[in-house]
């Protein structure tokens, strides 16, 4: 299983790397702090790029002059202008808890189920495989990033008794932009299929239907955008090639996917105030909150004729729920491109969630699902990484948990927004007769619209 010890250091020349193999082999950096899954795919991918360039170098030689200014030209750079097929970047990958006592170990939460928050870093390591599969064989060296999380939903728990099967594929594209999406299935136990067949290369085509459940566990879609590594520019990606009517219903799920989300963020609170039946909620709540007292029954209200009465002992301020934490970015935490990896934050801020709901809601909770993950800037290797939570929304035993992960310049002391994620859990009861469920509430203006935010994702 230890795919990472074939993979030597990448500025080792074919000499070198011969004399290395008779010792022990490097392990890249950038995998000696990932998941067994992550570490497989950036291995295939390096790989790739060395076959890829390998035979570049070899086909040089091979062309004539003036086969190297033909074609289509931006900016200098010679285009791949040929369409792609959704078939061309499926990939398929494994988590086989049940044949692997080791990794089903690596996965383990202290409450027995599966870390999420590895399973995200996995899902973002798949993403850009994919995105990168897409835009294989071009002539373009291009940098694939993640540019945002648009959802995932969990429809049950990942089991931790049976192999997992994880496969996705492009399914719509901008001028510089990839939806990826990706489902999670379960591997028939009776399957036929063995870890060491797991254990191999990344599939290209997905095992037989009768070999999977057939009921998704899990559904993801990720955007990637390209962009040009010495310019730092969009970059142009292939357009797709849509042979069935499925496909197309894919396609056309992609573009509304992409007019909704354009919509959302035109309407943002940031932007637009609230429409008037939220005005209207607004208004309630300040009717609610007003009533509590929060110095234990001593009389300071505005009206002093009305008598405040004690805060009931299920319902907790929405400031009360922050928390917040801060991390030291090392190299070991980066990814290919030099950069933290993705994943890496995604897993701190699902991580620092589950911490804030938790503590809230005083049982343990499930994870549903995760929101519109925005990547708004790169964090540099050595970054400051200042996460703050809080629980923004509950409606019964669900709750929406924002997190916010700013960059912070230590000298200055300027604060600058990297990310921003929003995790929606639901409590479960320790007993079946369990008390009525917590719930918040906010008491400022700010804390009202955070409270819209949070129901607008919950119900969208």
């Amino acid at each position: 299983m230890h795919v990472t010890r074939r993979l030597f250091a990448s500025t080792a020349t074919p000499f070198q790397a011969a004399k290395l193999s008779a010792k022990e082999p490097k392990v890249l950096p950038e995998l000696r702090q990932r998941s067994l899954l992550t570490s497989k795919l950036w291995v295939h991918r390096v790989e790739d790029r060395i076959s890829k360039l390998t035979n570049q170098g070899r086909s040089a030689f091979q062309q004539l002059p003036s086969d190297a200014s033909s074609g289509a030209k931006e900016g200098g750079v010679k285009l791949d202008t040929s369409l792609r097929k959704m078939a061309d970047s499926f990939v398929q990958v494994f988590l086989p808890f049940r044949s692997d006592s080791h990794l089903k170990e690596e996965y383990m939460s202290p409450y027995g189920r599966i870390r999420i928050g590895k399973v995200l870093e996995d899902l973002d390591a798949l993403a850009g495989s994919i995105a990168y599969l897409h835009c294989a064989d071009t002539d373009r060296e291009l940098t694939i990033v993640t540019a945002s999380v648009d959802r995932i939903d969990l429809m049950r728990e990942i089991p931790v008794d049976q192999d997992i099967s994880i496969f996705g594929y492009v399914t719509f594209v901008g001028k510089s932009s990839m939806e990826v999406s990706i489902h999670m299935e379960t591997i028939l136990p009776d399957s036929g299929i063995s870890a060491e067949d797991m254990d191999d290369k990344y599939m290209r085509s997905k095992l037989p239907q009768d070999k999977l459940s057939g009921e998704s566990i899990l559904d993801a879609k990720f955007i990637m955008v390209a962009r040009d590594p010495s310019t730092g520019k969009a970059a142009k990606v292939p357009q797709l090639k849509l042979d069935t009517n499925q496909e197309r219903k894919l396609f056309l799920q992609g573009t509304e996917h992409k007019a909704r989300k354009q919509f959302a963020n035109e309407t943002a609170l940031s932007i637009r105030p609230p429409s008037t039946e939220e005005m209207s909620l607004v208004h309630s709540l300040y009717l609610n909150y007003r009533q509590y007292d929060e110095n234990k029954g001593r009389e300071n209200s505005v009206d002093s004729a009305t008598p405040l009465i004690p805060k009931p002992s299920h319902i907790e301020w929405m400031r009360d729920t922050r928390l917040q934490n801060i991390h030291l970015t090392f190299p070991q935490d980066r990814n290919l491109h030099q950069k933290i990896f993705g994943g890496h934050l995604m897993r701190l801020a699902y991580e620092l969630g589950y911490a804030v709901g938790t503590m809230f809601a005083q049982t343990p909770l499930k994870f549903m699902s995760l929101d519109d993950i925005s990547f708004r800037r790169p964090v540099e290797i050595g970054a400051i990484l200042d996460l703050s939570g809080q629980v923004v929304f509950t409606r019964d035993r669900d709750m929406v948990v924002r997190v916010v992960a700013n960059v912070v310049e230590p000298v200055s002391n300027r604060r600058e927004m990297s990310n921003e994620f929003w995790f929606t859990f639901k409590s479960v009861p320790k007993r079946d007769s369990e008390s009525l469920a917590r719930q918040i509430m906010p008491n400022s203006y700010n804390d009202c619209m955070l409270y819209l935010e949070g129901k607008r994702r919950f119900e969208n």
